[in-house]
């Protein structure tokens, strides 16, 4: 899986991650530091490529580790790659 797709799919699973948790992006923004903007832009896939500290700050903030995180975005590509059965 190439960078940009990767970093797109961790958009995605932030995005479930906190519409599961019923919070909004500007609380999730808020209680990890990072700006509306930036969380907006990566969960709509803007951002194919985000900063190592941003993931970590809103990983945290959803009470997810970054291995799992990866581990499920790269879970996530590998299905969507995958030919119907």
């Amino acid at each position: 899986m190439g960078d940009r797709e990767h970093g797109r799919q961790l958009g995605v699973l932030i995005a479930a991650q906190r519409q599961e948790q019923g919070r909004s992006a500007p609380d999730l923004a808020r209680e990890s530091s990072v700006a509306i903007d930036t969380v907006r832009s990566l969960e709509s896939g803007r951002v194919a490529t985000p900063a190592f500290l941003t993931v970590a700050r809103l990983a945290d903030a959803l009470g997810l580790s970054l291995d799992e995180l990866h581990a499920r975005a790269q879970q996530s590509n590998d299905l969507e790659g995958r030919w119907p059965d």
